[in-house]
């Protein structure tokens, strides 16, 4: 009993930096219902794999023009990894998508998993930016690799010091720290407009998502 009530309080103290995260982040639902979200499910699965065909694409043309250290940005929820079954427990409060980075529940689109292993065969670097706060970032890394999207990958997560509403400036600086370091970021794919402002990408996707929105 004694080893599980530190745990059980480490977890609602990561619980609390991710709920607080998503309230930073101006991260607000959308106006579909519960019963609206749920009759569309297939429907947007099918969405994700349209845009994971498109990034496919994209990133073979951009191939062919040879760049110098190619590479590819994600984000990871609702783009590399879904969290559907935490959001549909709880009716689609974004209390889910806190749950879900905090416990390792994300299930990766296996879109964006095909998409991956298509970049890896063709030399191309991963490189993960996502608004989660950097004290989950070993989470995020350690359900990544769960669901058997292994290194190698670069992970960056915002920092605490990072208490803006919108997600835009820390994202297009990590974006930015990448071609620094002699990056050619062919595409950059993500589910929030948030995610794919700021430039340094050569190509951006913009996938659906009919959960919610984040500045």
């Amino acid at each position: 009993m004694s080893r599980l009530l530190p745990r059980a309080l480490a977890l609602a103290l990561l619980l609390a930096v991710a709920l607080a995260a998503v309230a930073g982040a101006a991260t607000v639902r959308t106006a579909r219902t519960p019963a609206e979200l749920r009759a569309g499910k297939a429907a947007y699965e099918k969405a994700i794999g349209t845009g994971f065909a498109k990034a496919t694409k994209l990133l073979d043309a951009q191939l062919k023009k040879d760049p110098r250290k190619p590479t590819v940005v994600l984000d990871i929820d609702e783009t590399t990894m879904s969290n559907w079954d935490c959001f549909d427990a709880v009716d689609f409060d974004l209390g889910g998508l806190a749950t879900c980075v905090v416990t390792g529940k994300s299930v990766a689109f296996p879109a964006a998993k095909a998409f991956v292993k298509h970049a890896r065969a063709k030399k191309v670097a991963i490189a993960f930016v996502t608004g989660a706060p950097q004290a989950l970032c070993a989470a995020r890394k350690k359900n990544l690799v769960a669901q058997g999207i292994k290194g190698p990958f670069t992970l960056t997560c915002r920092p605490a010091s990072d208490t803006g509403d919108s997600l835009v400036p820390y994202k297009s600086a990590a974006r930015k720290a990448l071609a620094k370091k002699g990056a050619s970021i062919l595409l950059n794919v993500g589910d929030q407009k948030s995610d794919l402002a700021g430039g340094s990408a050569r190509k951006t996707v913009l996938l659906p998502n009919p959960i919610y929105v984040s500045a």
